[in-house]
């Protein structure tokens, strides 16, 4: 791994790594503050199976913000997710571990369809503090999973993205009342991906900010 500046104050460590998951090994991207202690973490989970370079930015962008993001390695089918995501999850709250302090609680971080396992994961393991989601339709299934957990939550979505369905993802506010909804008029599909056609640099920036200001508010301390 190598060391790298920038937006935030924090220098990082960040790049491939292994994940001990029992009999397996899981692989996956990291990026945590290059520092003593044990940080805040986020496990976060991208539009398609294997992080973006968009993500594992985002990741280095939390990172130097002091929040460590882990980004797995997952699959395309969800029942399979869900059992690798409890692995994860198992390896960053083991408290032998020397650089997060996620037995005390983490934060999940979704976008796109990664929701789905975002979600699954915030029903099913009750350290889960903070669920965020970036376009992301938030459905029934999703919205009843959400409403049982009842973790604060923040969904960041825009209705210029025509991959996502705003308008049912708003009707989950009665059932979600822990949830904050951030809604941009114009931005497109991808305006948060740096390598997409639809980035808007500023609605990209706004939505990191907010980001890290709410993961800043959920997750436990560095120790």
């Amino acid at each position: 791994m190598a060391v790298q500046t920038g937006e935030g104050t924090i220098e990082i460590i960040y790049g491939s790594t292994s994940i001990p998951a029992g009999p397996r090994t899981l692989s996956g991207y990291l990026a945590r503050p290059d520092g003593q202690g044990e940080w805040p973490t986020v496990l976060v989970f991208g539009p398609q199976p294997l992080p973006l370079s968009s993500v594992k930015n985002i990741c280095r962008i939390l990172a130097r913000h002091g929040i460590a993001a882990l980004a797995p390695d997952m699959t395309e089918n969800h029942e399979s997710n869900a059992l690798m995501a409890v692995r994860v999850a198992r390896f960053i709250t083991d408290p032998s571990g020397e650089w997060s302090n996620a037995q005390f609680g983490f934060g999940v971080l979704a976008f796109g369809p990664g929701v789905v396992d975002a979600s699954s994961l915030a029903i099913g393991d009750g350290r889960v503090t903070g669920i965020a989601s970036v376009s992301a339709t938030l459905d029934g299934h999703i919205v009843d999973e959400l409403s049982v957990a009842q973790i604060p939550a923040l969904w960041i979505g825009s209705r210029g993205d025509g991959s996502v369905d705003v308008d049912s993802s708003l009707e989950a506010k009665e059932a979600l009342p822990q949830t904050s909804f951030v809604i941009h008029a114009v931005a497109g599909e991808g305006f948060w991906d740096d390598g997409a056609e639809g980035f808007d640099e500023d609605t990209a920036t706004d939505t990191v900010d907010r980001l890290i200001a709410f993961f800043a508010a959920e997750l436990p301390p560095r120790v």
